[in-house]
């Protein structure tokens, strides 16, 4: 996915975030004057939430190429700051220095993609991983 598809789809779920938001504000305000929710409702309402729940699923999906990617840019970083330390191009400990940042960075980020993952996973389940389903 390039930027600009990432831009059409961000822009297209803050719509839709918007509607749902005026939505819900009707329907508490129907439910403040005393309104019951019919049966339509009530389907309108458990559609709702399996379209919030795959839109989570997706955006958690997201996260977690988005952490996978910025490991791989934190890896080729550091082999970039080890092959310069190894051509003597600057000061080589620097470059170890920063090489070993980038490392630790790129550890965090794959922790991040496997919490992430973790979380997929319970969501399939209808649970949360830390919830001892």
């Amino acid at each position: 996915m390039d930027s600009e598809d990432a831009g059409r789809r961000a822009a297209g779920r803050a719509v839709s975030a918007g509607r749902r938001t005026r939505e819900l504000s009707d329907r508490l305000a129907r439910l403040a004057a005393g309104q019951a929710p019919g049966d339509e409702a009530v389907r309108e309402a458990r559609a709702q939430a399996e379209t919030a729940a795959e839109r989570a699923r997706e955006s958690l999906e997201r996260a977690r190429d988005g952490h996978r990617r910025a490991a791989r840019a934190h890896e080729r970083s550091a082999e970039l700051h080890d092959a310069a330390a190894r051509a003597g191009v600057g000061d080589a400990e620097a470059h170890r220095s920063r090489a070993a940042e980038h490392r630790d960075a790129a550890a965090e980020d794959e922790r991040g993609a496997a919490a992430d993952d973790l979380a997929v996973v319970a969501d399939g389940r209808g649970g949360h991983p830390d919830d001892g389903r």
